[in-house]
């Protein structure tokens, strides 16, 4: 019974990326998170260290903050559902150039059972999958 719960509840998951034709994130070395101001769990630094491990450059702020440095934009929107505590339900996580208004490369989780999530988990798997190199 446990299994077939387990096997349940895993498909009601889902994890996806979409990332323009002809763009990737290889050689970008420097990332600026955009902070969001109704963001209560600090997902931006959470964005931030998950690049950090992975040896690039990330730090977050208001856009007034963002470096002249930095190759990529980060902005992400989550949502999350509360039942005797919060879980975290949705989460896309988007990449743009400094000068752009629209994203190139975006990834998204989206948990359609209120279950406890670990949120530094899945950054760092939608991080993966935007980094990972196009084939």
């Amino acid at each position: 019974f446990l299994f077939l719960m387990a096997l349940l509840l895993a498909g009601c998951t889902s994890v996806g990326t979409d990332v323009d034709k002809g763009r990737h994130l290889a050689g970008v070395r420097h990332f600026f998170v955009l902070s969001n101001l109704n963001d209560n769990h600090a997902i931006d630094e959470t964005i931030v260290r998950a690049l950090q491990t992975r040896g690039l450059e990330a730090e977050s702020g208001p856009l007034t903050m963002m470096p002249d440095s930095a190759q990529a934009v980060v902005t992400y929107a989550d949502h999350w559902a509360w039942d005797f505590s919060t879980h975290l339900i949705q989460l896309k996580i988007s990449v743009q150039d400094p000068q752009s208004v629209h994203p190139y490369a975006s990834a998204f989780y989206q948990k359609n059972v209120a279950l406890s999530t670990e949120v530094d988990a899945v950054v760092n798997q939608l991080v993966g999958a935007l980094l990972k190199p196009a084939k």
